[in-house]
């Protein structure tokens, strides 16, 4: 599994966009500018660097990679009382700011969620739905709930515990994760799979993994907690009224999210072809070969 290698300047494929309210969306555009359309939702911690990771295969299978910062995140406004259902909206006027009628929706980890949150509040837009390595719907899952995550974010059970006390927990994660920065990084290869740390290895080599996740940190715990929290509640809507085909990858050895996760998607949504991967992790999809493959398969959708 070869990982990717590139050395960005990545600030300038940065963009702006001032969305109907008043805030300001910050985005990645990068791959083919000619390409497919692909918009991706980047994880968490995370940010619209994640663009980056899929740059070189992206343009080398001729697929555009949009990728916006999400509500306090990097560059982009924060949104009090934000809803999963404000993502699509959000999606949505950057799309039509830059002309794009159709498009694939892409996420991984905490992206997963709000692709599927586009398959359903744009369904006559998203071509498909990409989810890799997501939680699922919470509020359908009939297993454990747990106040933690194994990322050491708050769990299901802590967010339904208030805002107040969610952002208290991850402001003491995000407050280590700055104060001792090798410890974070320790304990992130400590809890991945062999696999995963061969992959991680090569992205802290370029710093591009370090920056993307140190970015997401410097926007503090509210923000975090916000977007944590909109995944982990009620999203407003239920998984089979995803009206848009998805593809579901998982690995098996992922730490973080549970195949059980990824069963249930394929239960519960109306479309869905899962794919799960034998000894791959959380990071897969930092590997060469695994985007080689996705792009190849999209193509085929995409016409």
């Amino acid at each position: 599994m070869s990982p990717i290698s590139i050395q960005p300047d990545m600030d300038s494929h940065d963009r702006c966009l001032r969305l109907r309210d008043g805030r300001k969306l910050t985005y990645t555009d990068l791959g083919d500018p000619e390409g497919i359309p692909v918009f991706f939702a980047h994880g968490m911690p995370g940010s619209r660097l994640e663009g980056w990771f899929f740059h070189q295969q992206a343009r080398r299978h001729h697929f555009r990679i949009i990728t916006p910062d999400r509500p306090g995140i990097g560059g982009s406004t924060f949104q009090p009382n934000r809803t999963l259902l404000d993502y699509p909206r959000d999606v949505e006027q950057l799309a039509n700011a830059l002309d794009i009628e159709r498009f694939i929706h892409a996420g991984w980890s905490s992206g997963g969620t709000r692709t599927l949150a586009c398959g359903y509040a744009l369904p006559e837009r998203v071509i498909q739905a990409v989810v890799m390595s997501s939680y699922t719907h919470f509020e359908e899952y009939p297993g454990t709930r747990a106040f933690l995550q194994a990322t050491r974010w708050p769990g299901p059970k802590l967010a339904k515990m208030g805002f107040s006390i969610m952002r208290a927990a991850v402001a003491v994660v995000v407050w280590l994760a700055q104060r001792h920065p090798g410890f974070y990084f320790r304990e992130a290869r400590h809890m991945i799979s062999e696999q995963d740390r061969e992959l991680l290895s090569s992205f802290m080599h370029n710093q591009l993994f370090r920056r993307d996740q140190a970015l997401c940190l410097a926007s503090g715990g509210r923000a975090i907690a916000q977007d944590l929290q909109t995944e982990l509640l009620d999203w407003g809507f239920v998984l089979n009224q995803v009206g848009v085909p998805v593809m579901l990858y998982q690995g098996d050895q992922d730490p973080f999210v549970p195949v059980e996760y990824a069963r249930h998607m394929e239960s519960h949504l109306p479309d869905a072809d899962l794919t799960l991967m034998p000894g791959k992790g959380h990071l897969y999809p930092l590997s060469e070969a695994f985007q080689s493959t996705l792009f190849e398969r999209l193509r085929q959708v995409a016409g």
